[in-house]
This record gives structure tokens, C-alpha cells and sequence, in this order.
């Protein structure tokens, strides 16, 4: 179409900024009507969106169907939709249960940046929106509307019931009616305490340095030089590890204290940037792959998990959206900003550089995050005491 890169990434941006506005809609909407509803129709429109792509012929077609519709129906699949429906069937292994799911997002990349590179280059753009459109609306919505369900009451497995107050399915009452000293009834609450706000400052980092990093690292590497597949596969390989990642960071969240395990992931993602701007060329480029795909999606787990052990699950939805709304517009900050600057310097070095400078805050942030006090696992309150 011959548009400068900057004025796609204005675009990209807004779609990622009206996202993160959007993310508190979806998750009121998750908390009044549930996930499988909101979820099933947000990939139809994500669909519908995709497939409109196909014919996009001007910037303003852009900013329509990419920038506003697509960008605000994506919120409705996102982690904020899936993991709080998730934190309804899953007690004691809530952070895995959450990272497992979390994996999807790192085996789709895998599979499709490559794949989608290869659509363009064999046929164009236009068919391969076409044909990525059609799965989502074929086959991710269908699966949705069938598979989903909101309500784990007498369903949840034995090896996952905990004290917090879950229902018998024989007595249709609450087995114990302990909660966290947190638990929110209206999600208001949860503003007026710390950790709230230590992880969403945290979570504004973690948009800060993966959108960037989702915009602008293939055009980084042509920058360099290096082909646009080889920049794809190297990109998707690095979203691929994140399955092992995630999964990992699962695992260590029920061994240890999860904010300490979040706290190690932002770090580790650091290094990952030092790697990238130190090393350079296609070398720095497989480093920051091998290093940051252990710690991409990992964050979103974990924070939601944190979210839910503080402030339980009645309020799931809108305090997720809170946060992710807090994640995407530290994104869309960051894409714009590198951006612009790229079309100032012709380089991408120095937003890569402020953008994992911030790493070290985020580290920070969540590993002052004081779980032993504040988590339902290791302090619990009876519930009279929480609503007196």
C-alpha cells in the first residue's frame, strides 16, 4: 500500500490502546454474563474482523476494522475472560491450571508467525487474512460456544477443593467459610490496597516491553538485514519456548511464593534486552529468543493468579480487565514511542533500551508484593469477619 511504517504503527497503536479500554468492558461483561458467552461471540467478531482485513484499502479501513473493531472484540478472548473462568475450577493449582492455558498463546505464535509469513510470500496478505479469519471463525468460536462452561459448582475434582468457601453439590451449602483477608465483594475495594497496584505496575511494564517487542522485532531485523521469515521463525520460536516457560513458571508457583517467581521472570526478561541491544545482528537476535521466550506469557499467569489468591473471585473479571487495561496502554505507549523514534533515528536501539530499562521497576514492584499477608493460602479470615 505503500505507507510509511510509522503511520502503521499509529494505527497498531490505537488498536492496542482501545483494546485496553475495551478490557474493562469485557470483564464487567464476564462478571454479569459469564465467559463462555462473552468469549464465543468475541471470536466471531474477531472473525468477522480478520476477514475484513482482506479488503482493507486504505488507512482509515485500518483504523475501522483493525484499530477499533478487532482490537476491542480481542479482549473478549483474552486473559482476562480465560483466566478468571479458570480461577473458578481451580483452587490449589490455580497458577497451573493458568499457565497451561497461558501455553495456547505461545504454541499459536509458534505455529502461525511463521505460517502467516509464508502465506504472504506464497499468495498475499489479503488470502492470508482471509484464511487466518476463517479458523477463528470456524473452528475457535464453534469450540467455544461447545466446550465452555461458567459454572464449576459440583463439578470441581476433589484434588482441587479448597477452604474458601466452595459449594457441596449434596448440601448445597458452603463446606467452610474461610476467605482471604482481601476478598472483595465490589471490585472497588481492591483500589484502596497495595498490591492491586504493585502488580498493576508491574503488568505495565510487561505491555510495555512484549508489545513492543510484538510490533517492531521483524522490523528490527530487517533493519539488520536479516529476511522477513527468518525474523518470523526466529519470533515464533521465541513464543513457542514460552510454552515451556509458562508451564515452568506453573510449576515453581506451587512450590514457592508466586510473587517471588514473577519477580525472577521480569529479571530474566531483562537480560533477555541486554542481550538483544549488547550482542546485536541475528546472534542477539537468537539469544533474546532463547532467553525471553522463558518469560514472555509467564507474567500474565502468575499475575492473574496473584489476583484471584488476594482478592478471590467475585470480582474476577473487572480487576483482571483493570489490570490488562493498565498492561495494553503501557503498549501502546511503547509501540508509538519506538515508532516515532525509529522514523526520527532509523534505528530501534534506543526504545529497546528504555523499554527494558523499566524491567528492573517491574522486578521490583513484584517482588515487594507482601503475598504471605495478603494471599488466601497462607492467611485466611472467616467470612463474617470479612463482611463486618
Amino acid at each position: 500500500m505503500q505507507w510509511a511504517r510509522n503511520d502503521i504503527t499509529r494505527v497498531l497503536s490505537l488498536g492496542i490502546f482501545v483494546g485496553a479500554l475495551s478490557f474493562i468492558v469485557m470483564g464487567y461483561l464476564y462478571d454479569k454474563y459469564g465467559g463462555r458467552r462473552v468469549i464465543s461471540a468475541a471470536l466471531i467478531m474477531v472473525g468477522i474482523s480478520v476477514f475484513l482485513l482482506s479488503r482493507v484499502n486504505s488507512i482509515f479501513g485500518l483504523i475501522l476494522i483493525y484499530g477499533i473493531l478487532g482490537s476491542f472484540a480481542s479482549s473478549g478472548a483474552s486473559f482476562v475472560t480465560i483466566h478468571s473462568l479458570l480461577a473458578k475450577w481451580f483452587y490449589r493449582r490455580r497458577g497451573l491450571a493458568m499457565s497451561l492455558s497461558a501455553a495456547g498463546g505461545s504454541i499459536g505464535p509458534l505455529l502461525f508467525a511463521p505460517f502467516c509469513a509464508f502465506l504472504i510470500e506464497a499468495f498475499d496478505w489479503r488470502t492470508a487474512f482471509l484464511f487466518i479469519g476463517g479458523m477463528v471463525l470456524f473452528i475457535g468460536a464453534p469450540l467455544s460456544a461447545l466446550l465452555l462452561r461458567d459454572d464449576p459448582l459440583g463439578q470441581i475434582p476433589d484434588s482441587e477443593r479448597d477452604e474458601t468457601g466452595i459449594q457441596d453439590k449434596d448440601k448445597g451449602k458452603a463446606q467452610v467459610e474461610m476467605e482471604g483477608p482481601l476478598f472483595t465483594s465490589r471490585w472497588k475495594q481492591a483500589l484502596s490496597t497495595s498490591p492491586f497496584w504493585q502488580l498493576s505496575a508491574a503488568y505495565l511494564v510487561c505491555g510495555i516491553t512484549t508489545n513492543i517487542i510484538s510490533v517492531h522485532f521483524v522490523p528490527f531485523a530487517e533493519d539488520q538485514g536479516v529476511p522477513k521469515i527468518t525474523a518470523a521463525t526466529i519470533f515464533g520460536i521465541m513464543m513457542g519456548l514460552n510454552s515451556v516457560g509458562v508451564i515452568s513458571a506453573g510449576v515453581l508457583s506451587q512450590k514457592f511464593s508466586q510473587h517471588r517467581v514473577l519477580g525472577f521472570t521480569y529479571a530474566l526478561r531483562g537480560i533477555a534486552y541486554l542481550a538483544l541491544l549488547t550482542i546485536g545482528g541475528t546472534t542477539g537476535m537468537w539469544a533474546f529468543a532463547l532467553i525471553a521466550g522463558m518469560s514472555w506469557i509467564a507474567t500474565a499467569s502468575v499475575t492473574s493468579s496473584l489476583v484471584a489468591d488476594i482478592y478471590g473471585v467475585r470480582n474476577l473479571g473487572t480487576l483482571n480487565g483493570m489490570s490488562n487495561m493498565v498492561h495494553q496502554i503501557g503498549g501502546a505507549v511503547s509501540v508509538l514511542v519506538a515508532g516515532e523514534l525509529q522514523a526520527v533515528t532509523g534505528s530501534y536501539e534506543i526504545p529497546f533500551a528504555i523499554a527494558g530499562a523499566t524491567l528492573l521497576f517491574a522486578s521490583i514492584a513484584a517482588f515487594s508484593v507482601k503475598e504471605k499477608k495478603y494471599s488466601y493460602r497462607y492467611s485466611r479470615v472467616p467470612v463474617a469477619a470479612v463482611s463486618s
